[in-house]
């Protein structure tokens, strides 16, 4: 009898241990998008500068850090409204914080610190550490990393994607606050191809 409880009891368990993981995945509960790169994707490749005509230049690298997260902002709040999305994002310092670390993550992603699985273990752990973090008390809705200051061509690319983090960026409605983290490539052996991560998170 109890040899018979005991085979029970181990079933049990072992049917609790794959619902727990048909429920997380192998990744745990958050799944990690990969950051977009210039010139990775049709809808993620830099516009021609009207100015210079030069490919990939960036007609505001003359402003300054802040009036280009400013003007990401004001750029994802138009793309959200041309979708139908007409609650407005307003930059909060505490998730501007969240998406510099998340910023300097998919970076050392993106220069292979964490070889090459976008939902590898490691990336998956740090990752989630990130994102469970709240904002005044709200959760993590969207994200979005790109190796260059994202544009209105980026973005709206960002409604595509297969993902989760990316599209919710644009279409949720219930995120208020939003954060854009930046980390400068300081590897002189790298920076030349990946010279700058920006990441997008809204809350």
């Amino acid at each position: 009898m109890k040899l018979w409880k005991r085979w029970t009891a181990a079933v049990l368990a072992a049917a609790m241990a794959l619902l727990l993981l048909a429920a997380c995945g192998p990744s745990g509960p958050s799944a990690p998008d990969a950051p977009d790169t210039p010139g990775s994707s049709e809808t993620g490749k830099d516009p021609t500068d009207p100015g210079t005509g030069e490919p990939g230049k960036d007609p505001a690298d003359k402003k300054t850090e802040a009036q280009k997260k400013a003007a990401v902002v004001d750029t994802l709040n138009a793309v959200r409204k041309n979708n139908g999305n007409n609650t407005p994002l307003t930059m909060d310092a505490e998730a501007c914080d969240k998406a510099e670390k998340m910023a300097k993550l998919q970076l050392d992603w993106l220069l292979g610190k964490y070889g090459t699985d976008p939902n590898g273990e490691r990336y998956t752990k740090d990752w989630n550490d990130i994102s469970k973090l709240p904002v005044k008390g709200k959760k993590l809705v969207g994200v979005g990393g790109y190796g260059a200051y994202p544009t209105e061509s980026v973005i709206s690319g960002w409604v595509k994607d297969t993902g989760k983090w990316k599209p919710a960026l644009v279409t949720n409605t219930e995120a208020t606050l939003v954060g854009v983290g930046v980390v400068h490539n300081t590897d002189p052996k790298t920076k030349d191809e990946y010279p700058i991560m920006v990441v997008v998170m809204t809350y």
